[in-house]
């Protein structure tokens, strides 16, 4: 504009538009280069220490429009180094612009003041950037790094598991909660029952009773319904058991106000429970509704990381040794075609060779399969048991049985993963053995109490023995190995069998979780 007062428009754009380059230059720095930290730092200082001096040699060698340039590059370097930059910025173009109004002979006293004045507004300018900057909110870079955030998470759910009397241990929790409650109110049976959205329900801990009681809350009709699906307290007659009985059903809810599972007790109906038991059992749910989600949370974290173990094995003997063995199998077949052709002796011991890798490549194949486990709710251990025995017999031309009985009630799904790594145990004697000809399965899962009888009648050397270690021992299984068939084999699996105890507790791996 003032360049177009003083008639030098022609004379000023080139400058302007030097000016307005190198600043655009200096502003854009940060987004065109990927360069990080001191080397950035110095290209920026370098790009604005350029505009300054073609400012300064602007306003020596020009008209009085040229003074305004300093206050372009003077504003950015305000904005970016605060006060210190501004007087820098002014400094420098003061003294190039009198340094090149001296050598172009054209310093005059009324040339200096306005140089010097520009030299003044433009830190002015540079204190107004400053400022400016300085009102800006802090830039905050979000750390996107996962395993950074992952690793925080663990670090904290380590701290809270020091803090917590049966840290992640879900069962543990909700046993703790039915401690709670039974010293709120007198309850005859008692239960925590687990089940995110329309997964079945799980129970995790059972008192006065060896199985759950009551009909599956799935049910339309069931006394837990009501709560399952709305998530309200409710204290209502059952009289669909043996003596009529009064129930209270208060629901677990996560942070988000979404229903968990139940807590549910009962009582004959000759001593109802009242709304003050009610109130008390919503406040026992309450309390410790957010130590069983963070149990529960916790356990589908470590049942991911055995899946993905379990994946990468299964992997790694797809890739590895299954291929290696399907090779050296084609290799035998070369071999044998050139034995018979030669009416070599050894053709007949390839064969059987052959036949010898063909059987251990299938049972690769079968354990890789068994190593890609994975229970979901819409596939339980009838189904996963039907499916597996199904294709036995079918490839192994065995006849097969099997009688399943099921309630609405699934058990833990790691107890059904080692329930069914038992049964292919069993099923794999069964294929090893040269002479079976029926293998027989009958499965009754009441939950949590279940009970597998498998038998086949060829030879066996499995004893009780060798079930000694499994982990079913230790979470309230008991394992019985007995004759069947004469040279055959029956293995007896039972779970909560020897009654109904005063506190029941499922100690598991994998509880069923958000999907």
């Amino acid at each position: 504009m003032f360049a177009f007062i003083d008639q030098s428009l022609s004379q000023a754009i080139p400058w302007i538009l030097l000016i307005v380059t190198l600043d655009l230059a200096a502003s854009t720095l940060g987004y065109l280069t990927v360069i990080e930290g001191a080397v950035r730092h110095t290209q920026l200082l370098a790009i604005l220490t350029v505009c300054t001096v073609v400012a300064g040699m602007g306003m020596g060698s020009a008209g009085p429009w040229s003074k305004m340039l300093i206050l372009i590059p003077a504003y950015h370097v305000g904005s970016r180094f605060a006060r210190k930059g501004a007087f820098v910025a002014a400094l420098v173009g003061l003294v190039v612009a009198l340094g090149t109004a001296w050598w172009l002979q054209r310093l005059t006293t009324a040339e200096a003041e306005l140089i010097a004045l520009a030299s003044l507004l433009a830190i002015l300018f540079g204190l107004l950037g400053g400022w400016s900057h300085a009102l800006e909110p802090d830039a905050h870079v979000d750390d996107t790094s996962v395993a950074v955030e992952a690793s925080f998470l663990l670090r904290r759910l380590h701290e809270l598991a020091d803090t917590l009397d049966t840290g992640f241990d879900a069962p543990g929790s909700a046993e703790m909660a039915l401690q709670d409650l039974s010293g709120e109110m007198r309850a005859a049976r008692s239960a925590i029952l687990v089940g995110y959205g329309d997964d079945p329900a799980v129970p995790l801990a059972i008192r006065g009773a060896d199985r759950t009681p009551w009909p599956d809350p799935m049910e339309p009709d069931s006394v837990l319904a009501q709560t399952w699906r709305q998530g309200v307290p409710v204290l209502a007659q059952w009289n669909d058991d043996l003596v009529a009985r009064s129930v209270i059903v208060v629901p677990l809810n996560d942070g988000d106000g979404h229903r968990l599972g139940l807590m549910v007790a009962d009582r004959p109906l000759v001593t109802p429970f009242t709304e003050d038991d009610l109130a008390a059992a919503s406040a026992v749910a309450g309390r410790h509704a957010a130590n069983i989600d963070l149990s529960v949370l916790f356990a589908g974290l470590r049942e991911r990381a055995g899946l993905e173990e379990r994946e990468r094995l299964a992997r790694e003997m797809h890739d590895g040794i299954a291929q290696e063995m399907v090779a050296l199998g084609f290799g035998i077949d070369a071999v044998r075609r050139n034995a018979r052709g030669q009416g070599s002796p050894l053709a007949d011991e390839l064969d059987s060779l052959r036949v010898d890798v063909s059987r251990v490549l299938a049972d690769l194949r079968l354990h890789i399969g068994d190593l890609r486990i994975a229970v979901r709710p819409d596939t339980g251990l009838g189904a996963m048991i039907g499916a597996r025995l199904q294709n036995f017999g079918s490839s192994s031309g065995v006849t097969t049985r099997m009688h399943l009985s099921e309630t609405g009630f699934r058990l833990p799904a790691h107890t059904e993963v080692l329930i069914y790594r038992l049964f292919l145990r069993m099923l794999a004697d069964a294929r090893h053995s040269l002479n079976a000809e029926i293998v027989e399965v009958r499965l009754n899962v009441a939950a949590p109490r279940v009970e597998l009888w498998m038998a086949h009648d060829g030879t066996s050397s499995l004893t009780e023995r060798d079930f000694a270690d499994y982990p079913l021992n230790s979470m309230g299984g008991e394992i019985l190995v007995e004759p069947y068939a004469g040279v055959g084999v029956a293995l007896r699996m039972r779970m909560r069998a020897r009654g109904a105890a005063p506190s029941a507790t499922l100690s598991n791996e994998r509880i069923p979780q958000p999907s």
